[in-house]
């Protein structure tokens, strides 16, 4: 598409395009499978220019100049309106948002000996929705059996089976699933205090981790991978950085296998650091280019080095989600970020290329005598990778 600004923002429904908006916010990240935006149009004269012709339920596209970022639905259409005023709020997702408020069904409701990315495919087909796997990405062994529980949402399930392959979903801009892992992509932009940081935020927390996280399932037994006897499954992960005794049991679903319950075990760890190790920052327009006007959109899934002396942080970090808004002072991205490690999956599921560096006993020692090893500062207390 062509022939919108590079920094405006339009509302397309049926081929006709929809702009002046004085305010918005669209969101999306590699943490959930929808995006979603708000569209605001304020006038001071009542039914002045504002398109009182929208309505909930209309397919939609959202570009921000020539970008598509959204293709979906209005879900709510607002007016608030005063003797002196109009004002008119659009929101909605992605298609992929009846994902979200919708029961899955197929068939029988179970599966035997598919791969995940047939069951994400078989769940989103009725709805529209295509399912791709990004290059590179692990989607491990076929399910020997998995089956949807009694009214359980289409995310839930799909959000279900992708855990216990330890790989993220996610939206596409044009409105379709995408099952993929941590990106190596370089954002091209160095993120600096001081220099192109607005204002910026990090949060620590232990709420969500655990010192030890036990998955126990259960299985068939069979004479092939677990004995005929072997009906009970169980494997742990640890996180060494909780120093007090923090433990979580998760059920895991029936139909998986020992290697399954250890590679979630170990990714229920990392993604949880993830979560309670995040920092976040404000930056000028909504592209990576000079004061935020050209150059590409800021996007999540990508690299970026952040230097920050007062969020102790001087490394690469991933970029987990992207805000891009419109208010009273302009434009401007709000950018979430994390320790790729968190989401960072090769050489099998549930296995990070941190992970097989510390597994190994030189590289072990050698962390411990000098700090360096992996590529990050020896001494970084709020954003360190390993337990001191």
């Amino acid at each position: 598409m062509t022939g919108f600004e590079l920094n405006d923002c339009t509302l397309l429904i049926d081929g006709k395009a929809y702009g002046g908006w004085t305010g918005l916010e669209v969101q999306r990240g590699i943490e959930q499978i929808a995006g979603g935006f708000t569209l605001q149009l304020t006038s001071r004269y009542p039914g002045v220019d504002v398109p009182m012709q929208l309505r909930e339920g209309l397919a939609c596209k959202v570009l921000l100049g020539n970008d598509l970022v959204i293709s979906g639905y209005i879900d709510e259409y607002d007016t608030d309106d005063t003797d002196t005023s109009s004002t008119v709020k659009v929101s909605g997702r992605d298609k992929t948002g009846d994902l979200v408020d919708c029961s899955a069904i197929f068939k029988t409701g179970q599966w035997r000996g598919v791969t995940l990315a047939q069951i994400v495919a078989d769940i989103a087909r009725p709805f529209g929705i295509t399912v791709a796997v990004s290059p590179g990405t692990n989607t491990g062994e076929v399910f020997k059996r998995f089956a949807l529980e009694e009214g359980e949402k289409a995310f839930d399930a799909i959000d279900r089976a992708c855990k216990l392959r330890a790989v993220l979903v996610t939206s596409t801009p044009d409105g379709n699933l995408l099952i993929t892992s941590a990106s190596t992509v370089s954002s091209g932009v160095r993120l600096v205090e001081g220099l192109n940081m607005k204002k910026f935020n990090s949060r620590h927390s232990w709420k969500e981790r655990h010192s030890e996280i036990t998955l126990k399932g259960q299985v068939p037994g069979d004479d092939h991978e677990n004995g005929a006897a072997a009906a009970h499954l169980k494997a742990s992960g640890k996180d060494a950085e909780i120093n007090r005794y923090r433990p979580l049991v998760v059920i895991a679903e029936h139909g998986t296998s020992s290697k399954s319950m250890a590679d979630r075990a170990a990714w229920e760890v990392k993604v949880r650091m993830g979560r309670g190790k995040r920092g976040g920052c404000t930056v000028v327009g909504w592209r990576t280019g000079k004061d935020g006007q050209e150059g590409p959109l800021w996007q999540p899934n990508t690299l970026v080095p952040v230097t920050s002396a007062r969020m102790n942080v001087d490394m690469e970090l991933l970029i987990v989600s992207c805000n891009y808004q419109l208010g009273e002072q302009g434009k401007f991205t709000d950018l979430t970020f994390a320790l790729p490690e968190a989401f960072e999956l090769v050489e099998g599921i549930g296995r990070s290329r941190l992970n097989a560096k510390l597994n190994d006993k030189t590289q072990k020692e050698k962390h411990k005598k000098t700090g360096k090893g992996d590529g990050y500062t020896p001494y970084t207390p709020l954003w360190y990778r390993d337990a001191p």
